[in-house]
């Protein structure tokens, strides 16, 4: 099968790696721990025989890509094609990635940030089909995600645009990683919800959810099997989440006007829990003009860190 595109998808614990088809399928796919301990060259070895293992995999050969695209974290250049200091990945500091990349296999290289790549991957494969204005919006561990404007990544001055969930949500609100208080991510991704979760417990709320845990610390997904097992406590917490989660959603429409918003990440398989919830804020609080034209659904696109940078080759 040839005109295939490499996508890969560099994280800080593991790199994963596909052959993605023109229709967004993958037809093969590994995934290589990213030995960030070992220094810089190390990661980039890992990287290129994930690469070439997957085009054995895949019975290609190199000359068969269209091209090989990058999804990493940020800070980076797209355009320079330079991923500099991530914070998941210490000591990988100013790595000319396209260069080497297409020094090693000869083929066309692009990259990205990864929260841009998937929004591209969900735009061109996924729920953005048929739209030009289009926010994806990834919650699980944080909260990350991207905007498609007129068709193309919205990136900025210098490719750091859109940083979704740092927008500020709440004055006063709880501390967030990036050192700035009451931000999306602090109040509404999925390490948030566990938060409050276990905030709770200790305070001796009546619950369920430490039950359900058991030995180990209370997770999200936690929260959701008391929810559904109606835990009052449990329901409290979600409903607050889909309230913070709304409140984001208002803020995106605003500023962005789009047709959709497509939620992926791992909070989003409780999607169907939280969705009207969420919406009974947005519909109350949300620009009228800008909402009636805008759908929030459920992202539809697996292994969409793969899929997103190899998309980054497809972009017409």
């Amino acid at each position: 099968m040839r005109n295939c595109v490499c996508g890969v998808d560099l994280g800080g614990t593991k790199i994963g790696i596909g052959i993605v088809d023109s229709n967004g399928k993958i037809i093969a796919k590994v995934n290589v721990p990213t030995p960030v301990k070992e220094g810089k060259q190390a990661v980039l070895d890992s990287i290129v025989k994930g690469i070439e293992d997957v085009i054995t995999k895949a019975n290609l050969k190199t000359s068969d890509l269209l091209g090989i695209g990058v999804g990493s974290p940020g800070p980076l250049n797209s355009k320079l094609g330079i991923i500099y200091n991530p914070n998941n990945l210490p000591g990988f500091e100013n790595v000319e990635i396209v260069k080497f990349l297409n020094e090693k296999f000869g083929t066309n290289v692009k990259l990205q940030n990864d929260a841009n790549a998937a929004a591209l991957g969900e735009y061109i494969f996924g729920s953005g089909k048929g739209t030009e204005n289009f926010v994806y919006v990834t919650v699980s561990t944080g909260i990350g995600g991207g905007l498609i404007v007129n068709g193309k990544i919205f990136e900025g001055a210098n490719s750091n645009a859109v940083e979704i969930g740092h927008m500020t949500i709440l004055d006063g609100g709880p501390a967030c990683s990036c050192g700035n208080i009451g931000c999306y991510e602090a109040l509404a991704s999925g390490t948030a919800l566990q938060r409050f979760a276990r905030e709770a417990v200790l305070k001796g709320e009546k619950t369920i959810i430490k039950e359900i845990a058991g030995d180990r610390d209370i997770k999200a997904e936690d929260v959701f099997k008391a929810y559904h097992r109606g835990d009052k406590l449990a329901i409290k917490l979600v409903e607050q989440e889909a309230y913070y989660l709304g409140v984001g959603m208002i803020n995106l429409i605003a500023l962005y006007n789009p047709e959709r918003i497509a939620i992926g990440g791992g909070v989003s398989n409780e999607f169907d829990t939280f969705y009207d919830k969420m919406m009974e804020t947005v519909e109350k609080r949300a620009l009228k003009p800008s909402l009636k034209v805008c759908d929030i659904v459920k992202a539809k696109v697996n292994d969409v860190g793969i899929v997103g940078a190899a998309s980054l080759i497809y972009e017409k």
